[in-house]
């Protein structure tokens, strides 16, 4: 069995670091992937964009001005630059050791046997990502997600696993409601979250309908231990999660 195959099962009760143990550490560092590790999560999840000069670092925002000391567009910054900033001064203030934004592949050097969920956050990003991918060897051990359909698109149908656009998740709402069987999809796993553009999706009977094709359900953001038992109770296989700490205690009980 694959490290990705635990995933992909259907029946699993995984918990996924959403950008490291961010509850406790700057998101997408370095430092909070590590804790998200050494607490035991089951997978890391985190974000990639690309640098003015086309390398991948991993950034939620198109822009550095949330999570750095930093003001600008990812895109606007080469990678010398961008390593300039301090990924931790938001969270951690002055007089603390600064934290550098992280390349894809530091990150792929320094966890070399953990599941990994990439979302791929732009078109710009694709190919940068599935060659640093082929770099290590981490086809295994690899899911790739977006919300954004067309670059999704650009994975479907590859040798890569594949969670669900947004768009794509949101065509099983009416199929799931209907109680019907759904169609084979694109994606590998379907990937939800509990409330959209203030409407509230219905997880439970989507992860049903998902799991008669044998797909694998995964929920973000959850941050509350009672939500994740319930979603588990009723289906769901894996938690994204802010506070993969709290969220392993509430599996263990």
């Amino acid at each position: 069995m694959s490290l990705v195959d635990r995933l992909l099962d259907p029946f699993s009760r995984m918990v996924i670091a959403h950008r490291g143990n961010r509850a406790h550490a700057a998101e997408n560092t370095i430092e909070s992937l590590q804790q998200a590790v050494d607490l035991g999560a089951d997978a890391i999840e985190f974000d990639v964009r690309v640098t003015r000069d086309g390398v991948p670092v991993v950034m939620h925002d198109p822009d550095v001005d949330r999570t750095t000391d930093g003001r600008g567009l990812v895109e606007s910054f080469t990678f010398a630059e961008i390593r300039k900033l301090d990924a931790g001064a938001r969270l951690h203030g002055p007089g603390t050791s600064p934290l550098p934004v992280p390349s894809l592949e530091e990150v792929f050097d320094r966890f070399r046997t953990l599941p990994f969920v990439i979302e791929v956050k732009e078109l710009a990003a694709v190919e940068a990502t599935e060659q640093l991918i082929a770099k290590f060897a981490a086809e295994d051990r690899v899911v790739v997600g977006s919300a954004e359909t067309t670059v999704m698109q650009r994975f479907y149908g590859t040798k890569l696993r594949t969670c669900a656009s947004m768009r794509d998740a949101t065509m099983l709402i009416p199929v799931a409601l209907a109680g019907l069987k759904p169609a084979k999809p694109s994606y590998d796993i379907l990937s939800v979250t509990p409330r959209f553009r203030g409407f509230r999706i219905p997880v439970l009977r989507m992860a049903a309908a998902a799991r008669e094709l044998g797909i694998a359900t995964q929920v973000w953001t959850v941050n509350d231990p009672e939500s994740a038992r319930a979603y588990w109770l009723g289906g769901v296989a894996g938690i994204v999660t802010d506070d993969p700490g709290a969220i392993l205690r509430a599996r263990a009980q």
